[in-house]
């Protein structure tokens, strides 16, 4: 037996018996069936953190004028998984799941995608200078001025069930909580447990690294024409949108076992009347969730921005991995839920200026440490965290790299300053040059 089995040994000897009384609805046959599933997977020992990355891109013209992306969906997909996303201006790219100890094909893969990204906007659109954002907001002044939403059943039902919320204010805007994911563009990382113990032990300690994710990723400051003082507004926004449907899990405890995830998810009002698991799971837009709809055990983050460039994209992987590893490994302390809840709203507001009961940038100095040392035991290496760990020093990231340049060279034309920062950010992706 080795060192990883004996950390767990016993950990599901209080594991209550399955109810076979089924409550007649088959969202309780689902739960009962995933359950047993569990139960009967406790042992399998798969391969540990495979990767699978999803970011979401937007399309603006020279004019800062949002573009249709469909037609350039279409041409990519020769090549990538590609698909559309809630904003017509916004698709998505996703990788197939890649071995840890091949962190570095993640930086190949998407330098190949942004190279084979310019060719195909060139032809698609001959007549018109478009740009590829790598933001986490969308800098457009003109995003919420028209219906952007794409016409997928999906999509329209959520825009339809979002129109019932109240509107959202932001230092002085007001937004439609229905429009808001058309101009959010996020980073989704899937990370894959050894079986349901282990994933349980990941979802609870990605939980305390959130704070950091968003603190080191965060990369939207510049939102709808407007630079906003706080310093993640597109985590704010999107928490607001969707009423808590979305943001920090409401758990009241860290998990035991994944069944208790699993009466969360069923607990939780879904969109529409549906009650299917799966649909509920995959509506539900926490920082972090839970995937069952394989045959494999994955957690998801959802917190983070898209990074502007591919060697960011991974020093963040090598963040979660390496961090994931260790702490497992040792069994550190959790943090207090609520401290954390506190400090992932300080952080959206304030940033490193944050004032929590934790100093926060001495956490996520720890917090880096120990990923460090968890990639060393992997035998990884950190030839990319090292951007985070410059980012923590100089107190920076892409969103305050973007604000800087804002306060630097806007002119009173909101347009052509959009036009001129998104410009630049699109040259930093091409060369894969980080921004600090």
């Amino acid at each position: 037996m080795n060192e990883l089995e004996i950390s767990y040994k016993g950990i599901y000897t209080n594991i209550r018996p399955i109810d076979l009384l089924s409550l007649n609805n088959p969202l309780a046959d689902q739960t009962i069936g995933l359950k047993k599933r569990i139960q009967d997977d406790l042992h399998r020992w798969d391969e540990l953190y495979r990767v699978g990355v999803e970011i979401e891109i937007c399309l603006l013209d020279d004019r800062a004028r949002p573009v249709n992306a469909h037609p350039l969906i279409k041409e990519l997909s020769k090549k990538f998984d590609m698909d559309s996303e809630y904003g017509k201006c916004q698709f998505e790219v996703k990788t197939e799941p890649i071995s840890m100890h091949d962190l570095s094909s993640v930086n190949s893969f998407f330098v190949e995608f942004i190279e084979f990204l310019e060719l195909s906007v060139d032809k698609v659109y001959k007549n018109r200078k478009v740009i590829p954002v790598f933001m986490g907001g969308n800098p457009s002044p003109d995003i919420f001025k028209r219906k952007f939403i794409t016409r997928k059943e999906r999509y329209l039902n959520f825009y339809e069930w979002q129109k019932k919320f109240p509107d959202i204010e932001i230092e002085g805007q007001v937004f439609k909580p229905n429009k808001i994911a058309t101009a959010i563009q996020g980073f989704h990382l899937h990370l894959q447990g050894l079986n349901p113990i282990y994933t349980t032990h990941m979802f609870n300690y990605i939980l305390g690294l959130l704070p950091s994710a968003i603190l080191l990723g965060s990369n939207s400051r510049l939102f709808a024409g407007k630079l906003f003082s706080f310093y993640e507004p597109r985590v704010y926004l999107y928490d607001h949108s969707e009423q808590q449907n979305s943001g920090f899990p409401a758990i009241p405890k860290y998990l035991d076992r994944i069944e208790e995830y699993i009466d969360y998810i069923a607990s939780r009002p879904g969109m529409d009347d549906s009650r299917d698991y799966f649909g509920l799971e995959k509506d539900r837009h926490d920082d972090i969730r839970i995937r069952l709809n394989s045959p494999n055990y994955r957690v998801e983050t959802r917190i983070m921005s898209v990074q502007p460039t591919p060697k960011e994209l991974v020093a963040m992987i090598e963040f979660f991995i390496g961090y994931l590893y260790r702490a497992i490994l040792e069994g550190k302390p959790l943090r207090p839920l609520s401290s954390i809840r506190e400090e992932r709203a300080a952080i959206v507001r304030s940033g490193y200026d944050a004032k929590t009961h934790f100093n926060v940038s001495e956490t996520v100095k720890t917090q880096l440490h120990v990923a460090k040392q968890g990639l060393k035991d992997l035998d990884l290496g950190h030839e990319y965290i090292r951007i985070l760990e410059r980012r923590l020093e100089e107190r920076t990231s892409p969103s305050q790299y973007v604000a800087k340049r804002w306060e630097a060279s806007y002119n009173g034309n909101v347009y052509q300053t959009v036009s001129e920062i998104i410009q630049h950010v699109w040259d930093k992706t091409k060369t894969n040059t980080p921004l600090l």
